[in-house]
């Protein structure tokens, strides 16, 4: 199972010499048969989203990214930034500056993800908790 605490975030805009902006699709798309179990992919509205959970498997991710844009002749078509999330802050941090993208707001993976595996495992874990807080509510306190 992939963590989702570090991830890559790949925001995708249209380079000065091509005229139609590239969208996170042909990005996730160009990206989803080139990465490992250990990484998850998912696209949102600010751009293409990889997780990880270590920081050697993110730094490989966005390796692949810089690599993949490179290829397709792309290289200034995305800002490429690797980020941790902060539970303190409930924000994605850049790893490099220590601050958060002030034009991020903190997204988790959306339902677009390609691992739906991680979909059912947060509403499985969702509902455990429901049924947990259900019984203690039910327990008569001493």
């Amino acid at each position: 199972m992939v963590d989702e605490e570090w991830r890559v975030s790949l925001k995708v805009h249209a380079p000065l010499a091509i005229r139609e902006p590239v969208s996170p699709d042909t990005v996730r798309d160009l990206l989803c048969g080139r990465i490992g179990e250990e990484i998850s992919l998912s696209t949102g509205k600010n751009g293409v989203f990889l997780y990880a959970a270590t920081a050697d498997a993110a730094s490989a991710a966005e390796r692949l990214a810089q690599e993949v844009l490179a290829e397709q002749g792309l290289p200034e078509a995305g800002d490429i930034r690797l980020e941790r999330w902060d539970l303190s802050r409930q924000a994605w941090v850049d790893v490099r500056t220590g601050q958060p993208d002030p034009a991020d707001a903190p997204e988790l993976p959306s339902g677009r993800e390609l691992n739906p595996g991680r979909r059912r495992l947060r509403t499985a874990g969702a509902l455990i908790a429901a049924i947990i807080e259900g019984i203690s509510d039910a327990w008569p306190s001493n």
